[in-house]
């Protein structure tokens, strides 16, 4: 901002930077700081007598005054002569600052016109010119004195604010440590404003981005209208208050919009009748002041009062909708059984709009104080709007934070229960896949190997026990007069028979052997690693579980069962190692099958529940037959 205002071309008052270098001789304490004038004024109502070109500035017609605001008697006056006595100089480079004149005015020192705001014609009227801020020449080097003619056909006349005495560039000093304060707000709300419209349009909520970067930008030109450095950036009172003027009278017609967008309420008749008067009303001001010559700032006082109206419209209309949101709320602490019972959560959004109108109220309050203080009603506070206008945009600001810190908890728990599931579903696959794996090598009745599975973990079986010189046994019987069951008793009951071999299967072989059910009612075992009397051994344990089998038949007769055993051995020690490691694993697999399921029908044709047992000694299977 400093650089723009040292950019900047201008008449009077005099830039920044014309001012530093006296600025820095002050800061040394050469000359006394600024002080404010209260004492020695004097007033007249109306044009004091003329002597001859000049006023009669010395007279009877003067009414001493110890304070400015106490003033009476204007009636239809419309110019104001004001004197001060000032005392012998105490600075430098002595400059006056006042706040502003209502409306116009014209100095006046040791009879000489020295400082002149506006126009003034023959009959001492005038057009207003805007309020800026105004730095006064005086150069005096003993006592002296100043008049002041004022002309203004407003509400008030005078002088606006205290009028401080000092060195000129103290006084600026002042004004634009004032006036970078006010921009520090300003960039509050312009730069919130933006942040607010981009976080909307990124929302998709256009017309909610819309109205508050609207009303944003508003207030920030407002308030940058009425700032002191303003009028270092372009010296044009008049267009500034037009600026300033303007945006005050549109504050309701954009906050009735940002109310539509964010609280839902375009249904309202209510908003909408505050709508369509905050647009008329400016809009009236307008075309009165460029036809009829109308001065707008004449609407100040009438729109304070409309202002004050329509934006407790909208409060009312805003907390209605904000009670509608709680209503949840009491009715659920009201139908809890607990009644510690604090908190519910508000419908989607409901949080967000409670803040706008919080917001609402908070920049109503603000302009509320302001607006008071500037007309008297209350003592001055410093700065109260640019506070209101500043919090009412963080506030907006706020409302997408909290929406976006819902929207991230809202994905984080929409990602942790995606997550969960995610990880519940594959367990399941999971679980189902290996299922459909143990069910497609695994028996449904006896839940043993099928043959498939039995053939494909033998062959790897024969395969180790050939490359690691390991003994190899191979088991194989069948149920004797199974199907005399299944017609006498029933498949249920042979289906029963079944499972309790399997069940004994089971706890006669080791975790190591595998089990199958090799056929309908044909079983076979391979058992790793055992030497052929324990192979035997187990095949005789075995034998004698079958054979103690009891299965209830449906009529409650007593099913005993017996089965005949073909046992082979393949022993490491008794094989020719060269010519084993050329056989097949799954051609000496099937030979064993084989060889085993002869013995086990040499049993039958003997007359079953019997066992035969063979030791293979060689790859060409050579045998001895052994029977048990």
């Amino acid at each position: 901002m400093l650089l723009l205002i040292c950019a900047s071309v201008r008449a009077e008052p005099p830039s920044l930077v014309s001012e530093l270098s006296s600025f820095s001789s002050a800061k040394h304490g050469l000359t006394a700081k600024p002080e404010l004038i209260e004492s020695g004024w004097s007033y007249h109502w109306g044009d004091i007598p003329r002597s001859g070109d000049n006023w009669a500035f010395d007279g009877e017609h003067w009414t001493a005054v110890a304070d400015l605001g106490s003033l009476s008697q204007r009636g239809d006056e419309t110019i104001l002569w004001l004197r001060l006595e000032l005392p012998a100089n105490r600075w430098r480079d002595p400059y006056i600052f006042a706040n502003s004149f209502d409306l116009t005015a014209q100095v006046y020192e040791q009879g000489q016109l020295s400082y002149q705001f506006g126009e003034f014609d023959e009959q001492g009227n005038s057009r207003f010119a805007g309020w800026p801020w105004h730095l006064i020449p005086v150069n005096q080097l003993e006592p002296t004195t100043l008049y002041f003619r004022v002309y203004s056909n407003y509400a008030w006349i005078g002088l606006s604010g205290p009028l401080l005495i000092g060195n000129k560039a103290d006084l600026l000093a002042q004004v634009y440590h004032r006036g970078l304060w006010g921009q520090f707000f300003i960039g509050v709300v312009a730069i919130v404003g933006l942040l607010v419209t981009l976080l909307g349009l990124i929302k998709q909520e256009r017309s909610g981005a819309l109205s508050a970067g609207l009303l944003s930008t508003n207030l920030a030109l407002m308030m940058f209208a009425e700032n002191e450095l303003a009028q270092e950036v372009v010296y044009a009172p008049l267009v500034w208050r037009y600026i300033a003027a303007f945006s005050y009278f549109l504050i309701p017609a954009f906050l009735s919009w940002v109310v539509v967008a964010w609280l839902k309420l375009n249904r309202s008749r209510l908003v909408r009748g505050i709508a369509q008067i905050s647009l008329l009303f400016p809009a009236g001001v307008l075309f009165a002041t460029l036809v009829f010559d109308y001065v707008f700032i004449n609407a100040y006082p009438l729109f304070d009062g409309l202002f004050i109206v329509l934006v407790l419209g909208l409060l009312v209309a805003s907390c209605r909708k904000a009670l509608s949101w709680l209503r949840p709320l009491q009715a659920a602490r009201a139908a809890s059984d607990e009644p510690g019972l604090s908190w519910v959560k508000l419908p989607d959004g409901g949080a967000q709009q409670v803040l706008v109108v919080f917001g609402i109220v908070v920049l109503f309050v603000s302009l509320l104080l302001d607006m008071l203080s500037s007309h008297g009603f209350i003592t001055w506070i410093g700065r109260t709007g640019q506070w209101g206008l500043s919090l009412f945009s963080l506030t907006l600001l706020g409302v997408y934070l909290l929406k976006d810190l819902r929207q991230q908890r809202r994905l984080r728990r929409l990602t942790a229960s995606l997550e969960a599931e995610v990880e519940q579903r594959t367990k399941a696959l999971r679980s189902s896949e290996q299922r459909l794996k143990q069910l497609a090598r695994e028996d449904f009745l006896t839940k043993l190997l099928n043959r498939r599975a039995f053939m494909e973990l033998a062959t790897r079986q024969v395969s180790t026990s050939l490359r690691y010189h390991q003994p190899l046994s191979l088991l194989l019987f069948d149920i004797d007069h199974f199907k005399q069951v299944n017609d006498q008793y029933g498949h249920p009951t042979g289906d029963q028979v079944l499972k309790s071999i399997a069940q004994a299967i089971k706890l006669t072989c080791r975790q190591t052997d595998l089990l199958c059910r090799y056929g309908g009612e044909e079983f076979a075992l391979l058992l790793q690693a055992s030497k052929p009397e324990q192979a035997k051994v187990l095949s005789e344990r075995l034998q004698e579980a079958i054979c103690a089998i009891s299965v209830t038949g449906p009529h409650g007769e007593e099913i005993k069962v017996t089965a005949s055993f073909g046992l082979i051995y393949l022993t490491r020690y008794q094989c020719d190692e060269q010519s084993v490691s050329k056989l097949d694993a799954e051609q000496l697999l099937q030979e064993l099958l084989a060889k085993a399921d002869d013995l086990m029908y040499q049993v039958k044709s003997d007359g079953r529940n019997d066992m035969r047992f063979e030791v293979i000694t060689s790859p060409s299977l050579s045998k001895t037959v052994q029977s048990s």
